[in-house]
């Protein structure tokens, strides 16, 4: 501390202390306020945009009509058989789905998924068309949930009996029999 010009003491910081204290303690709080606002602004979101479907159903994106045509929308439904048309040359692919209720037909241009062969349930992201075709830019392909042995030769199996003293393989089904 020293003496001003007329023998008053003055202090060596700028501002008093009791200054400094507020402006410190305000931006604090606009700080806090922001974090805990931007927290509960994505609790809010989540919450309300759960009870949102994954995805429409072919009757509830063609119930809406020409509102439809040009937005983009998730659709999914169990693929119809035999309505898979490929065109290996442009890579183009046409087929169907429908929720029972409704068929739509959906063009999509790219890779299939591996699985979509075998797929009986089908989402597809995109938009629909004024000819009520949709037109999908991705492609998801769920493969069947139940495994059937009934397609698999007898053949493909492989058998192995573990903790015998043998060292060959064999068919459970056939124990006179080895690998």
């Amino acid at each position: 501390r020293g003496r001003g010009p007329s023998g008053e003491l003055m202090s060596t910081t700028p501002f008093p202390s009791s200054r400094r204290k507020p402006v410190r303690q305000t931006k604090y709080l606009i700080g806090a306020f922001l974090i805990f606002g931007a927290i509960g602004y994505l609790i809010f979101t989540t919450l309300v945009n759960t009870g949102q479907p994954y995805y429409k159903k072919p009757s509830e994106l063609l119930s809406k009509g020409a509102s439809a045509v040009g937005q983009g929308a998730r659709v999914g439904g169990n693929l119809v058989q035999d309505s898979i048309k490929q065109d290996l040359k442009s890579n183009q692919i046409s087929f169907v789905i429908t929720d029972g209720a409704k068929n739509l037909p959906i063009s999509y241009s790219g890779v299939m998924p591996d699985t979509f062969d075998k797929a009986t349930e089908v989402i597809a992201e995109g938009k629909l068309t004024a000819d009520g075709t949709f037109n999908a830019s991705l492609v998801l392909a769920k493969c069947p949930s139940k495994y059937d042995a009934a397609n698999v030769p007898a053949s493909d199996y492989r058998w192995q009996t573990f903790g015998s003293n043998t060292d060959t393989n064999t068919n459970p089904q056939n124990p006179d029999s080895s690998y």
